[in-house]
C-alpha cells in the first residue's frame, strides 16, 4: 500500500508545498531576527564587557545621551571606596557634509579603555592634547566609506556649531561604539554646546557586591546640589578650564546599561520587548495560514486517488504514510529556510541597510530560535495535512 501511495504522489506539486513551507519558515526566522535584534541593539547601546556597570545620568534626563551633569562627579565618583573605574562622556549628534547624521562621542580614551576593549584596526588612537582628531568605529567606516586619514567637517544639529577634524584611527570594540566617532571632551563638548564642567554622563565600574545602586546614586548628590570637586588631583578635570558646576542639575540616577535604556525605550518610544514579540507573532500568523493553505492544497489535489484508496479499505493504513511523508520532507524544508532567514538577515546587517537610528542591527539568533522556527513550520504543516485527510474521511 505505501509503494502504491509513493508512486501516487505528485512530487512536483509536493516540491512547491515544500517551497512554500520553506519560504514561510524563512520569512519567521528573519522577522524574529531583526525584530529581536532591533530590541537588542537599543538596548545595549551603553553595554560592555566590563562586569558590574552603572549608567550617571541626570534624574529628569530623557536618556543618559541627552543628559547634562556636572563633571565636578568624577572626583566624588573615584573618592568612593568600591569604585574601580570611572569614564565621563559627553554625547552629541553631527551630520557630515552628505548630511548622514552620526554619533560623535567625547571620550577620555585612557578612562573608557577601563570599560571597554579597543582594537585598533587601521591607524593610531586619539590623544586627549590632539583636539582636532578623531577614530572611527570599523561599522561606521565601512556605512559612511571613512578611511584614516580622511578630513572630516562635523556639523552639531544640536547647535549651530561645526569643526573639522581628522580621522586617525579606525577601531573596533565589539560594541555600539562601533558605530560611533570618537573625539576629545573638549571637541564633543563644543558641538553640543556645553560649558567645560559639563559632561553627558558617566560609567561607574564598581566592585561586585560592593557598592548599591542606590547608595552609589546617594553617593554623587542624589538627593542635593553638587558642592564642587574634592580635593582630590583629577586628570580629567585637569584637562578642562573650569569645574564649576553652576546651574547644572544635580540630581542623579545610577542604573544599569541596559535598564536605562529600556526605560528609556519604554517611556519615550512606547516600546518593549513584548512589543517586537508582537510583531513576530504577527508574522507567524501570517505564515500560519500560507502553509495550512498549502498543506490542504496538497491533499486536496490528492483527493481522488485517496478516494479509490479509501473505497478498497485501505485509507487507515495510507492515513499514517501520508503525514509521515509531510513530516519527513517538510522539517529539513523548515530548517533550510530559517536558514536562509537567519543568513539574509546577516547579509543585510553586514551591508550597512539593517540602521536603527545611527546603528547597525545586529539580527539575534540561536539554535533555539532556528530549530523553533522551522520546527512551528513543520507542525503546522502536519496538522493542516491531519485535517485535511480528516476531512476527506468523513
Amino acid at each position: 500500500m505505501s509503494t502504491t501511495l509513493l508512486k501516487i504522489v505528485r512530487w512536483r506539486k509536493l516540491s512547491l508545498i515544500l517551497a512554500i513551507v520553506a519560504i514561510a519558515s524563512a520569512i519567521m526566522t528573519f522577522t524574529a531576527c531583526i525584530s529581536l535584534g532591533t530590541f537588542h541593539t537599543i538596548s545595549n547601546l551603553l553595554t560592555t564587557d566590563a562586569g558590574n556597570v552603572v549608567i550617571i545620568y541626570g534624574a529628569n534626563a530623557r536618556s543618559p545621551q541627552t543628559s547634562v551633569i556636572s563633571l565636578a562627579v568624577y572626583n566624588e565618583l573615584m573618592s568612593i571606596e568600591g569604585v574601580e573605574a570611572v569614564s565621563p562622556e559627553v554625547v552629541s549628534i553631527a551630520l557630515l557634509p552628505n548630511d548622514k547624521p552620526i554619533v560623535v562621542r567625547g571620550v577620555d580614551l585612557g578612562s573608557l579603555k577601563d570599560f571597554v576593549e579597543f582594537k585598533m584596526l587601521d591607524g593610531v588612537s586619539i590623544d586627549g592634547d590632539r583636539y582636532f582628531e578623531a577614530v572611527i568605529g570599523v561599522e561606521a567606516s565601512k556605512r559612511l566609506g571613512l578611511k584614516v586619514g580622511d578630513k572630516v567637517l562635523l556639523r552639531s544639529i544640536l547647535t549651530e556649531n561645526f569643526i573639522e577634524v581628522e580621522i586617525v584611527g579606525v577601531y573596533e570594540s565589539k560594541t555600539s561604539l562601533d558605530d560611533e566617532v570618537l573625539v576629545t571632551l573638549q571637541v564633543a563638548q563644543w558641538l553640543r554646546g556645553l560649558p567645560p564642567n559639563a559632561v553627558s554622563m558617566m560609567r561607574v565600574k564598581a566592585s561586585e557586591g560592593f557598592l548599591s545602586r542606590e547608595n552609589l546614586s546617594g553617593a554623587v548628590g542624589g538627593d542635593g546640589a553638587v558642592e564642587g570637586p574634592t580635593s582630590k588631583a583629577s586628570r580629567i578635570i585637569s584637562l578642562l578650564f573650569s569645574v564649576s558646576p553652576g546651574t547644572i542639575v544635580s540630581r542623579y540616577v545610577a542604573r544599569g546599561a541596559v535598564e536605562s535604556m529600556q526605560e528609556f525605550i519604554s517611556r519615550e518610544i512606547k516600546l518593549n520587548e513584548a512589543s517586537f514579540w508582537s510583531i513576530v507573532i504577527l508574522v507567524f500568523s501570517g505564515s500560519v495560514l500560507t502553509i495550512n493553505f498549502a498543506s490542504t492544497l496538497f491533499v486536496l489535489d490528492h483527493a481522488k486517488e485517496i478516494s479509490i484508496i479509501k473505497s478498497i479499505g485501505g485509507f487507515r493504513r495510507i492515513h499514517p504514510i501520508v503525514l509521515l511523508i509531510v513530516l519527513v520532507s517538510s522539517l529539513p524544508a523548515g530548517l533550510a529556510g530559517s536558514l536562509v532567514g537567519y543568513i539574509m538577515s546577516k547579509i543585510l546587517s553586514e551591508s550597512g541597510l539593517l540602521i536603527v537610528g545611527t546603528y547597525t542591527i545586529k539580527p539575534i539568533m540561536n539554535v533555539g530560535v532556528l530549530l523553533a522556527s522551522a520546527g512551528l513550520a513543520s507542525i503546522v504543516s502536519l496538522v493542516s495535512t491531519k485535517i485535511a485527510l480528516d476531512s476527506l474521511k468523513a
